[in-house]
């Protein structure tokens, strides 16, 4: 064998040797396609903006994404052509397609309509304390509440006279034994001798002014200055407030350094009229006096 012979055959060899890789390149370029299409909606047929497109292989694990553009196409590299393709929208039922030999692929969803048996509502109960409402179960600081449900129908002229033995914390005296005399209320003691302890009443979110002049004369008022001391009629009243630590009284400043009443006033609801009818008689009758002996 000559020589050239012998670099014919070496150049042959390497010549398949340096040409195989490329053609097992070329086809797996041949593999590695580009299928493309549309999503909408099988109901009204408007395309779907921002659908989820996915490859997934025989054991659902996800190959390669993408999503649907504002005309609602989309273009996706497959990497494998016997794995399957799977399309998702929120409010739609997803829909799998197998590749195989398509390049065009278009996908119609079907809504997911889901009924409802029933639908329970919870309310939480909030407290306010004269500026917002806060939930109950979230309140830290010393609050405590009174419906007027406590006390309706009890003989009372005053709303201190309907608290009494009612809030924890909260000590009212009778200034007198007279006729709509009020009461002394005290929610931190008696820090001082001759200031006033009283704690601030709050109405309707406005501060309610209770100090009376010294010279009243309890014994010889008539209704009209009584009137204006007790213009808040209990069965008026929804619910009272009392705000006793310093913490759910800062709102208010200086004025509630003794504790802050905080009554909210019923309000019109609507409804069916409702009448409602109050009624209160006393009767004194003077004793027979003791026969002389």
């Amino acid at each position: 064998m000559t020589t050239d012979m012998k670099f014919k055959i070496v150049g042959t060899i390497l010549f398949f040797y340096i040409l195989i890789p490329f053609v097992s390149l070329g086809q797996s370029s041949e593999t590695q396609r580009v299928v493309r299409g549309t999503v909408s909606s099988a109901k009204d047929g408007e395309t779907l903006v921002g659908a989820t497109v996915i490859e997934a292989d025989d054991k659902k694990r996800i190959v390669s994404a993408t999503v649907t553009d504002i005309n609602g196409q989309y273009v996706l590299k497959i990497k494998n052509p016997e794995n399957n393709i799977a399309y998702s929208f929120i409010g739609f039922v997803t829909q799998g397609r197998k590749i195989g030999t398509q390049t065009v692929i278009n996908v119609a969803l079907k809504e997911d309509l889901q009924v409802i048996e029933d639908i329970v509502i919870t309310a939480e109960k909030k407290v306010s304390d004269g500026t917002f409402e806060i939930p109950q179960r979230e309140i830290t600081t010393a609050v405590q509440t009174i419906s007027s449900k406590a006390f309706e129908g009890v003989q009372v002229t005053s709303i201190d006279e309907a608290m009494q033995g009612r809030i924890a914390g909260l000590d009212i005296v009778s200034n007198s034994g007279d006729l709509g005399s009020g009461a002394t209320m005290r929610i931190r003691g008696t820090s001082s001798i001759n200031a006033n302890t009283q704690p601030l009443i709050v109405v309707n979110g406005i501060p309610y002014e209770i100090n009376i002049d010294p010279s009243f004369d309890f014994a010889a008022a008539n209704e009209e200055q009584y009137a204006n001391m007790l213009s808040i009629n209990p069965d008026d009243i929804e619910e009272i407030t009392v705000l006793k630590d310093a913490a759910s009284t800062a709102v208010w400043g200086s004025k509630g350094a003794n504790g802050v009443l905080v009554i909210k006033t019923k309000k019109g609801a609507q409804g069916p009229t409702r009448v409602q009818y109050s009624y209160r008689f006393t009767a004194a009758k003077q004793p027979k006096g003791l026969s002389m002996l």
